[in-house]
């Protein structure tokens, strides 16, 4: 990398500019070259960004103001555009604005501005979220008449035009996405097909998870040949897979939105240094284009100054600051600006005590540019964080302290891999440069200064190149120098605000509050609005995950899963979005419980203490707080078990509303004991290991692992005499009750895999009916456990009668009749148990309903629900089971009728017929047996009207077949499957009550 000396060759010319002062590029042998980055922008590069006419002012007033300025941005959204598609600003007066939740802009055209540094806009209280969301709605819609595929042998980095089999129906303005697949061999070639052994199996790269999406507008068609409106930084090659381009509309993105001239703080807590209890961004953009970020100031966010999404495009932020971040040193913290957006432009931003203060996520094809951006204090590199990051510019970056990186970074960052590729370093200085050559791409390092790494492809590297900036030279080679005029900084100025512009507090309407559909223990039954609750549940993830945005599908839901800045099915859910596929897909009942561990390094299942804490998302929150003290075994802080995390717990509290609501259930485990048993890693990192927390629990420390993989802790946990525990224990499950105990659709149970001793049980149990007496409120107390302590408990006078809900889940009949029922408190997991047991563990739908009308019988006011068990509901149901996994679609009336009825008249010697009735009323008649179906009404006098029911649908046959009581009555069984009858007398159908 030093200069070539007179007898070597001459040093590489990958860019430079000739005498009339035009640049000149140097292509390699396939054509790739260094892209024209100057597309990167507000307006796609070089277009003013305009001062946008005041609308609304706003006064600081003290208190919340979020429903003040949001009702004015509302207000702005509402009014027609101007012929440059504006509506307006909100101005906000110099002062404190307070905001405790979140302003969004969701409608083109809308500006928030402030009046400099001295308008002040608050994230106040508590609460992980963006000050300021810049969002629009939906996704891509892809036109299937509108896509042709790529017949190019190779595309190199930097073209603009593509040959394709067919265009016809491309028009010049089309949006369009190219779509270059992530086939096995492109992954071969890259070297992603071959992490070190133990992470190959979840590291390694997939095919068609890392496919890349350049989003581009068509600008002219000529024959076979597309031409679009901006290069692209990922080369397209044949050999190793054909690439599509793809004609699209997206209604739902926003664009011409801007956010400028405001300082943006966020509250914490002054005590912890490492307070992530706050906002995590300042601005956060997605599904939005021609958008700017300007003269902004955040300090104190956990996260991100502006975060760019992978639904944006030609955004500038400008003239912008990240200050003094609090929050741990850990992975996914203070990326001060950071985009997974395409042609985003940041100019002349300044961070202090980031992370990656300047940063690119996975994915993300460029044209992106950072320029004459300075980063002071960092605590880690700048550069492309996550996987394949293409075509970024990094210009006259100055990192003083730490490194600008372009680099495989291996298995860091989840198995992040080639994090950059097709990239440029230009007159950037740092402690270190790190510029490494992907296999078939490039990256540029070009008149850099600091201490080199790499093989990469170097050019004048200690020495002054020309032009200075290559991005200001671009955008005036592409526009001419008067383009450069755009990138001035701008003074603050009174925006024109015209004399008939008033401080304005927007009239606020309030809403009505959302009705409720409690559960309620009815009869036995668990009911919603007189109807018995059915359909299936669903549990959270325990420990898998991935922070990729084309895996988030993958891992199921996570009612307390956390991804910093994205969210949606996979990484933070959505809880409304998560409680309506819930109705729309027939699962009445959540169960959650604690994650198995935060941090997805633990996922190798090693014990070892960790080097940082570089911790890989999603994370997976425990119930506890951080302290801000110490070092845990992951490298953040240490938990303080005083202290309850409430980001957690507002999840679980706003959960639980939509499910009041919504008729929905939350099953609350209190504890999740895989923690405590099994393989030694479910203990590394548990916040209740004493080399993770700052109290003395006791435990032994080093852990005592068995075999050096195992760990036995749960004698130790269950053990309530011991001082320091039971107080935690008392603690912890007391606020697991305030928080949730207002809310009537949540089930408590003591936790899920729960094989614990019945002296903790009863602790348990205890310490729920101390606080119902202490508050005055009753809550679903549910009771699971192994059969010896789930006995002892309802048979126990005084902890009995607390016990609502009956869950079936640790013991079972087997299908030929005997018991599986291992003893509570062995120190063993459910499966350790289950590997124990010598005799067959298979179960069948009648061995489940047995077990279901036995303590129906017993208790015959206690609901009774079961988990994983053989899957036909309506067995369960006739059985006197509440939460039965019936179909979708059951006739409402039926729904109706089942909470007034009780198990009744099954003979002992039948266990494939069960029945529930409600005698002078109704009969619900289950049964399996492919023999006539034989309903004894010797003691009914009325007249009924038997109606088949397709157990498959839950739908009422509108045939019906008329009944007389005072004996034996005999029905034909069906064609095929269970059979299911309904009788009713008149009326009682409908809920009527019936004649004499």
């Amino acid at each position: 990398m030093s200069t070539a000396t007179a007898a070597g060759p001459p040093p590489p010319q990958y860019l430079s500019v000739d005498k009339a002062g035009k640049l000149v590029y140097t292509a390699d042998d396939r054509g790739d070259r260094i892209p024209d980055f100057s597309h990167a922008g507000y307006g796609g590069g070089g277009v003013e960004i305009p001062d946008v006419p005041t609308r609304i002012v706003i006064a600081p007033d003290p208190g919340d103001a979020t429903a003040r300025i949001q009702a004015a941005l509302d207000r702005i959204a509402s009014l027609p555009a101007d012929s440059l598609g504006f509506r307006g600003a909100v101005l906000l007066r110099a002062g404190r604005h307070e905001v405790a939740g979140s302003l969004r802009i969701t409608t083109s055209g809308v500006v928030l501005r402030g009046e400099g540094a001295a308008t002040v806009l608050v994230a106040s209280g508590i609460g992980r979220r963006p000050l300021i969301r810049i969002e629009g709605r939906g996704e891509r819609q892809y036109d299937s008449q509108g896509t042709s595929r790529v017949v190019d042998a190779y595309v190199p980095v930097g073209s603009i035009r593509l040959t394709l089999d067919r265009t016809s129906g491309f028009r010049v303005g089309d949006a369009v996405a190219i779509v270059r697949p992530a086939t096995a061999e492109w992954i071969a070639a890259l070297g992603m097909d071959r992490f070190p052994l133990g992470y190959e199996g979840s590291l390694n790269w997939r095919p068609g998870a890392m496919t890349g999406l350049s989003d581009r507008v068509v600008t002219a068609v000529d024959g076979a040949v597309m031409t679009l409106d901006a290069p692209l930084t990922d080369a397209i090659d044949a050999k190793l897979g054909t690439a599509t381009i793809q004609r699209y509309t997206w209604d739902g993105r926003i664009e011409r939105v801007g956010v400028e001239d405001l300082r943006c703080e966020s509250a914490f807590d002054p005590s912890n240094p490492r307070d992530e209890e706050h906002a995590w961004d300042a601005v956060r953009i997605d599904a939005a284009q021609n958008v700017w970020v300007r003269n902004l100031a955040a300090a104190h966010f956990a996260g991100s100054t502006v975060r760019i999404l992978d639904g944006s495009k030609q955004v500038t932020v400008q003239d912008c600051e990240s200050v003094e971040p609090v929050s741990e040193i850990g992975g996914r913290r203070r990326d001060a600006f950071i985009t997974s957006g395409q042609s985003t432009l940041f100019l002349r931003c300044r961070s202090s005590q980031g992370r990656h203060d300047f940063a690119v996520g996975a994915l993300t094809p460029g044209p992106n540019a950072y320029v004459e951006c300075t980063a002071t204090e960092p605590l880690g590199f700048s550069g492309p964080v996550e996987s394949w990051a293409t075509g970024v510019l990094y210009d006259n970056v100055k990192i003083d302290g730490a490194g600008l990186s372009l680099t495989n970074r291996e298995t860091e960052g989840q198995g992040a891999g080639w994090a950059g590729a097709n990239s440029v370093l230009w007159q950037c200085s740092a402690s270190v440069v790190t510029c490494r050559k992907p296999p078939g791409a490039h990256n540029w390092a070009i008149g850099c200064w600091g201490q080199f790494f790499g093989d990469g492809e170097w050019q004048a590297p200690n020495e002054f190149v020309k032009p200075e900036s290559l991005y200001r030279a671009q955008l005036a080679e592409r526009l001419g120098p008067s383009a450069l005029k755009t990138l001035e900084p701008r003074k603050h100025s009174e925006h024109g605000i015209p004399s008939s512009t008033r401080d304005d507090s927007p009239t606020i309407a309030s809403k009505p509050p959302a009705p409720v559909a409690p559960l309620t223990l009815q009869n036995g039954w668990l009911t919603r609005d007189d109807s018995v609750l059915t359909g299936g549940r669903i549990g959270t993830t325990w420990w898998r995950g991935s922070a990729l945005p084309t895996r988030g599908g993958e891992f199921g839901v996570g009612v307390t899963r956390f991804v910093p800045g994205r969210e949606g099915p996979g990484f933070t859910d959505d809880l409304d979005d998560l409680t309506d596929l819930m109705t729309r897909t027939g699962k009445s009942a959540l169960e959650h419980h604690w994650g198995l561990w935060y941090d997805r390094r633990r996922d190798d299942h090693q014990m070892a203490r960790r080097i940082d804490g570089d911790v890989w998302a999603p994370f997976l929150e425990q119930p506890w707080a951080r302290s801000g003290r110490g070092t845990a075994w992951d490298g953040l802080s240490k938990y303080d078990l005083e202290r309850f995390n409430p980001w957690y717990f507002n999840r679980l509290d706003e959960f639980a509303g939509h499910c009041d609501r919504k008729g929905l259930v939350l099953i609350h485990q209190a504890y999740f004991q895989h923690n405590i048993l099994e393989a030694g890693a479910h203990w590394a990192d548990f916040p209740w290991r004493p080399a993770n927390c700052l109290q003395d629990t006791g435990f032994p420390e080093p852990p005592p692992y068995a075999g050096g993989k195992r760990i036995f802790m749960a004698d130790h946990f269950y053990d309530v005499d011991h001082a320091v525990r039971r107080a935690l224990h008392r603690s912890y499950i007391r606020h697991c009750l305030d928080v949730l105990g207002r809310h009537p659709n949540v089930v408590f149970l003591t936790g899920d895999e729960f094989t614990g001793p019945l002296h903790f049980m009863q602790f348990w149990f205890d310490v729920v009916a101390e606080w119902q007496r202490e508050t005055g409120r009753k809550v679903l107390i549910g009771l699971s456990a192994t059969k010896d302590v789930q006995d002892a408990i309802l048979a126990d006078p005084v902890r009995g009668p607390l016990v609502s809900v009956i869950e079936l889940k640790y013991w079972w009949y087997l299908a030929d009749g005997s018991l599986y029922a291992p003893r509570g408190g062995e120190n063993l997991a459910p499966r350790q148990q289950q590997r124990e047991w010598k005799g067959t563990k298979k179960r069948s739908v009648e061995a489940t309903a047995r077990a279901v009308r036995e303590y129906r019988d017993r208790f015959p006011t206690k609901a009774v629900i079961v988990a994983d068990a053989p899957d036909d509901g309506w067995a369960t149901l006739a059985a006197g089971g509440s939460l039965a996994p019936l179909p979708i679609g059951v006739d409402p009336r039926l729904l109706r009728a089942v909470p007034r009825m009780q198990p009744i008249g099954r003979s002992e010697s039948d266990d494939r017929k069960w029945i529930l009735g409600d005698p002078g009323r109704n009969y619900l008649v289950y049964a399996g047996a492919s023999d006539p179906v034989v309903v004894d009404l010797s003691h009914e006098r009325a007249g009924f009207s038997a109606r088949r029911v397709d157990p498959k649908t839950g739908r009422v046959d509108s045939s019906t077949e008329t009944v007389r009581g005072g004996g034996p009555v005999k029905f034909l069984a069906a064609d095929a499957g269970p059979t299911l009858l309904w009788l009713t007398t008149d009326g009682a159908a409908d809920g009527e009550t019936p004649g004499p």
